[in-house]
């Protein structure tokens, strides 16, 4: 029964640090954009909580689709910060237009971009064209937040 107790205590203590460790992985990540408060993440899917929070403070959101992801990247080359999130599973930034590979799923340039995406929930780090980071287009819901 102790060992049983241990184990369970040193789980959930893995647990917790795991959590903490995403949430400072995500307050890092978006530090010059939103400003996050720990609190204010839902543990186990924290790319939600920062999706309503960049729709409350961002200068634009656009639904990107196939049809509007050329218009769309476009004009974030406007703004000083292009975050993209797929669903509540991925989380992206351009870090730039100039560096950028055709897409023949989307018809448009994608961007060069670093992100996270969650599975099983744990953070991947992932660098790539925006078009390998957001998969080919589909009923997933694409927000693409812009700041300056």
């Amino acid at each position: 029964m102790k060992r049983f107790i241990i184990i369970l205590l040193v789980t959930c203590s893995l647990s917790s640090q795991a959590q903490n460790t995403k949430i400072a992985v995500l307050k890092q990540f978006l530090s010059d954009i939103i400003k996050i408060d720990g609190n204010q993440l839902n543990q186990q899917q924290p790319i939600i909580s920062i999706n309503n929070m960049a729709q409350a403070k961002a200068d634009k959101t656009i639904e990107i689709n196939r049809e509007n992801i050329s218009t769309a990247l476009q004009e974030a080359q406007n703004y000083k910060y292009c975050l993209i999130s797929v669903d509540a599973h991925t989380l992206v930034r351009v870090i730039s237009f100039k560096d950028s590979s055709p897409s023949g799923a989307w018809h448009a340039a994608m961007p060069l971009c670093k992100g996270y995406i969650q599975r099983s929930g744990v953070l991947h780090e992932q660098k790539d064209y925006l078009k390998n980071l957001i998969g080919r287009p589909d009923s997933q819901v694409r927000m693409m937040y812009l700041f300056n």
